[in-house]
């Protein structure tokens, strides 16, 4: 049965938090046990050494190329090469954030893929997601696969990462591996990376503190609402968060996102991630961020760094807002591009 736990008022509290920009990059640490990867059905054909044999009528750069999960089910993906008949030593992952759309659909993606042009680029569909769906910016879209709200949370995707990354170890020796996301994309790339040991550099963006609730109550101060109402609905959000994490799973649909993945988040200490990190880490933050908590981001790095974790370096904008002013019309976004490329140049390339 359906449980209805919030109202209409406090779903719309979450619209400008839940349509996250973006994402992130990964590799992993599973043992591969096998050399095919399958495009839209059929097998990319690889040599002696496993590499895919890259033709012009078989291209792996426009065709969704799949591997499967232990539990039978399948986990999509996108290789682009810098050069369509090779591969380059340095692999960039890019991820999105919690939205229920199609990493093809994401135009940020090119707009990123900037930090390193150099790089072969790797996406990754959500769980039980395919380019088939259309793209929405709803936060209550009607057409949100129930697969999807049934399976999706930040560390099923860190486990899907960890199966294509392994894959793609194996076929292409990769000598460097880049991960960036925002947002939610930016949980699952500290997830990823405090697990493995051979991403070389994470960079994210707009992640918010230590506890995804102080972000998610931070937010709430902007929806308009009279004090009476917004104290109301913020008393109304904490019994639901309590509800999640003393209740076993019940069916839920809300913001496109069902139970398993609101009780991860809320469940989640980033600073914890963080601390179990030790290559570098750049997180960036805008100063005007409405949907993450930049007070909270700025305290949890600096306590971070009052413990000695001299490899996480911290970038505060002003006027800049949830996603660095990635979507915005004027060129304000090439700066945190130029600064992310220093970066990696100063740190990994």
């Amino acid at each position: 049965m359906r449980r209805n736990i919030m109202f209409q008022s406090l779903k719309k509290l979450f619209v400008a938090f839940f349509i996250f920009i973006l994402i992130l990059v990964n590799s992993a640490t599973g043992q591969c046990t096998q050399n095919e990867m399958h495009t839209g059905g059929s097998v990319v054909s690889t040599d002696e050494l496993g590499n895919a044999k890259i033709s012009e009528s078989q291209s792996i750069l426009l065709n969704p190329i799949e591997v499967k999960r232990d539990d039978g089910s399948i986990v999509q993906y996108y290789l682009h090469l810098k050069n369509p008949k090779s591969h380059t030593r340095t692999l960039l992952v890019i991820l999105q954030g919690s939205d229920c759309n199609s990493i093809r659909k994401i135009k940020a993606i090119p707009r990123l893929r900037k930090v390193y042009l150099d790089a072969d680029l790797l996406t990754v569909e959500k769980y039980g997601i395919t380019e088939a769906l259309s793209y929405s910016d709803e936060v209550e879209r009607k057409d949100c696969p129930e697969v999807y709200l049934l399976h999706d949370h930040p560390e099923q995707r860190a486990s899907d990462l960890d199966k294509v990354i392994c894959t793609l170890r194996k076929n292409y020796h990769y000598s460097k591996i880049i991960v960036m996301g925002g947002s939610e994309g930016a949980i699952v790339a500290n997830i990823i990376t405090a697990q493995a040991d051979y991403i070389d550099a994470t960079v994210v963006f707009g992640s918010g503190g230590r506890f995804f609730l102080d972000d998610l109550l931070y937010s709430m101060k902007f929806s308009g609402l009279s004090k009476e109402e917004l104290n109301r609905n913020i008393e109304g959000f904490k019994q639901f968060a309590e509800h999640i994490l003393s209740h076993e799973p019940f069916e839920l649909s809300m913001s496109n996102h069902g139970y398993l993945w609101w009780r991860k988040m809320l469940s989640l200490d980033q600073e914890e991630l963080l601390a179990k990190i030790e290559t570098p880490v750049l997180i960036l933050q805008g100063e005007e961020d409405q949907s993450v908590s930049p007070t909270k981001a700025t305290e949890m790095v600096k306590s971070l760094q009052a413990k000695g974790k001299t490899n996480i370096d911290y970038y505060l904008y002003p006027a800049y807002n949830h996603s660095l002013n990635l979507s915005s019309d004027d060129n304000s976004f090439e700066r945190v591009i130029e600064d992310i490329k220093n970066w990696l140049s100063n740190k990994v390339l």
